[in-house]
């Protein structure tokens, strides 16, 4: 073979690895925040059964199992042919390691609305309706709502200095950023009856804010459209196989 073929073909396959590199490095990135950032998307109780199924790693018939329901019968929920009873649904968000109020949708529209959740936080979460004792007249200007529960609070305080965190961010960010501190607070199951808060040694630095990785994340999904996303998904988890595989 000439030394023109050669450096032909040498020159030609350094621009493909490239091509694919620079595209596959793209996707990855925005997959990563299309994944992070589920619950922006309208999803029915089917697909978030699906969604956190294959978050886990599981195949139809492991869940099925697990949550002790058939595996037709799971296979119409996701499908969205079916919907789950309420008894249902909590066993297969026992199975996903899940809290099973991610499948309910709250609307609160009327006074009976807002007290059936009020008086539900009162006999369950130690919520208090307070007033302050300094007052001479009682005034609704006056009146705040306080847990008696040092676990709640302190969690209630970590997502107040989070949000305060992320205030000076641009808009668009701003938003993407809130998104994942509430995210990670709909992540948490552990009990606000038994288990301790985890006091961090730094109590001026908030439990919930974001990382600067976390920031970039935000950054570069900005622009992405619903089919870059999609793509994505399929890069990241490609690329998290190989990671995984490669452990072993």
């Amino acid at each position: 073979m000439c030394y023109f073929c050669i450096c032909y073909h040498y020159i030609y396959h350094i621009c493909i690895c490239q091509y694919f590199l620079k595209t596959f490095v793209a996707l990855l990135f925005k997959n990563v925040i299309y994944f992070c950032y589920w619950r922006t998307l309208p999803m029915n109780t089917g697909e978030i059964i699906k969604y956190f199924r294959l978050a886990r790693n599981m195949t139809q018939e492991q869940l099925a199992q697990d949550a002790e329901i058939s595996f037709s019968t799971l296979r119409k929920y996701e499908a969205n042919e079916r919907n789950p009873k309420y008894e249902q649904l909590s066993k297969i968000a026992d199975a996903l390691g899940i809290s099973v109020n991610l499948f309910m949708d709250f609307e609160i529209q009327s006074v009976s609305d807002l007290f059936s959740i009020l008086f539900k936080m009162e006999g369950q979460a130690d919520l208090e309706i307070a007033t302050s004792k300094d007052l001479a007249v009682l005034s609704e200007d006056a009146l705040f709502l306080h847990f008696k529960n040092g676990y709640i609070n302190h969690i209630l305080s970590n997502y107040h200095a989070s949000v305060e965190s992320i205030q000076d961010m641009d808009a668009q960010y701003r938003e993407k950023a809130l998104s994942e501190i509430q995210n990670r607070l709909l992540d948490d199951n552990s009990s606000i009856h038994t288990d301790s808060p985890a006091l961090s040694a730094d109590s001026g630095k908030p439990a919930l804010s974001l990382s600067s990785a976390d920031q970039t994340w935000f950054e570069l999904s900005s622009d992405c459209s619903d089919e870059e996303k999609e793509q994505m998904i399929k890069a990241a988890t490609f690329i998290k196989s190989c990671l995984r595989h490669s452990d072993k």
